[in-house]
């Protein structure tokens, strides 16, 4: 700036002592015009080479720019879109546990016998995540028979202040499902209450499972170079998988919820509960291995068009509440009532609208209503109340509870 200052005081001096004094002055405009947009472009150029993942003051990152989506033709020789993507804020992602299907494993696979990393590995992990160059993420545009699906459960939505407390994936190859992985992760915190409800998980189930490095590294060497596939893989997952030290020079993904968009525009929202029941699979959502199984088949219907709705098929599932009648009220964070409702009928319960007096469980949540009748209680809860103040066999219980009378069917009539 000084030179610049300096030529300008010559131009100006000259352009005084003639008479040309406004040429010589459109002159030094262009000039120092030319020389703040070269200043300009070195900025750019200095700052585009910092990490794609460098947090501004506001915790806030670069997003991206398109949608995911297929296109055309089977071959997997296909060209993919090289494109190098900025990931997006992560969005909110909802679990709970329950038992697997027979198709996966169990929860066991990987965390038994585990050992945990020292503090002095974490923090040489860490070093290493914040030195080295960011991975290049390339948006697949091709269809896959060869990937990895994965999913993760977390102790809260954003992702530079919580931490993962599950990692599963399930991997493909010639569209056939050869391996799984599921491990378990010990958060060194506390677990919310909303949190132990979404996932399933406890402080109990966690307190020996390995550090997250430790299970980072593992997954890595899981997923090796197979392609990832997810349901908001790009803004939830694989951002917080990065962002916990999840690193490989090159990532390919695929994300499920953009296809999903494009392929079923008719649907009401495109949920993965509701692409499961759309798609007829039968699994409890919102649990990280169950949820692989559920996006990998809603990725094949939708990769090969087969956009049909499935009826599902509830032989297999346990009738454990089986003529039990339940009442809901309320609004519930975890599932939509609907859930809720097939849920009951999935075990074998019967669903009422209203509470009478056979019914013997009312399924609580919040109440969101500005009518109620004491300002308190919904009119189905005074009801139970009155229920139950004359003797009757009646119960209010909350989801957890719902989920443990599901589970070992010790709901009484």
């Amino acid at each position: 700036m000084k030179k610049v200052t300096v030529f300008l005081v010559i131009i100006f001096a000259i352009a005084i002592s003639i008479q040309y004094w406004w040429a010589l002055s459109l002159v030094a405009g262009i000039s120092l015009t030319i020389f703040g947009i070269i200043r300009a472009k070195k900025d750019k150029q200095r700052k585009s080479r910092q990490s794609i993942y460098q947090v501004d003051k506001h915790g806030q990152q670069p997003s991206i720019g398109k949608d995911i989506s297929l296109h055309g033709g089977s071959d997997e020789s296909q060209d993919i879109d090289d494109e190098d993507t900025e990931l997006k804020n992560a969005e909110p992602h909802h679990s709970y546990r329950d038992k697997l299907n027979n198709s996966v494993t169990s929860d066991k696979s990987v965390n038994s016998n585990l050992n945990k990393p020292t503090s002095i590995e974490e923090e040489k992990s860490t070093m290493r995540a914040s030195t080295r160059q960011a991975p290049n993420i390339h948006k697949l545009r091709r269809k896959l028979t060869n990937f990895v699906v994965v999913d993760i459960e977390t102790t809260g939505f954003n992702r530079f202040e919580e931490t993962i407390i599950q990692i599963s994936a399930l991997k493909f190859k010639k569209d056939q499902l050869i391996d799984d992985f599921n491990c378990y992760i010990n958060p060194h915190r506390k677990l919310q209450q909303k949190i132990s409800s979404l996932t399933g998980l406890t402080d109990e189930k966690l307190k020996n499972a390995p550090d997250l490095n430790y299970a980072l590294d593992k997954f890595t060497h899981f997923v090796a170079d197979f392609p990832l596939v997810g349901h908001n893989i790009m803004g939830f997952d694989l951002p917080f998988l990065i962002e916990k030290g999840f690193y490989l020079p090159d990532i390919e993904a695929l994300d499920t919820l953009p296809l999903s968009r494009r392929k079923l525009p008719e649907l009401k929202d495109k949920k993965l509960p509701t692409l499961k029941k759309y798609f007829g699979v039968v699994n409890r959502s919102h649990n990280a291995l169950n949820d692989c199984r559920t996006t990998a088949i809603v990725y094949q219907r939708l990769r090969d068009d087969k956009l049909d709705e499935v009826e599902p098929d509830y032989s297999k599932i346990p009738k454990s509440i089986a003529g039990i009648r339940f009442c809901i009220t309320g609004k519930f964070d975890e599932e939509s009532r609907d859930d809720l409702i097939d849920e009951i009928k999935q075990h074998g319960g019967r669903y009422t609208k209203s509470v009478s007096g056979l019914t013997n469980y009312l399924l609580k949540g919040t109440q969101t209503s500005q009518n109620l009748i004491d300002g308190v209680h919904s009119n189905s809860e005074l009801k139970m109340l009155e229920n139950v103040k004359n003797g009757k066999e009646a119960k209010i219980i909350g989801l957890s509870e719902f989920h443990t009378l599901i589970a070992t069917g010790n709901a009484k009539q």
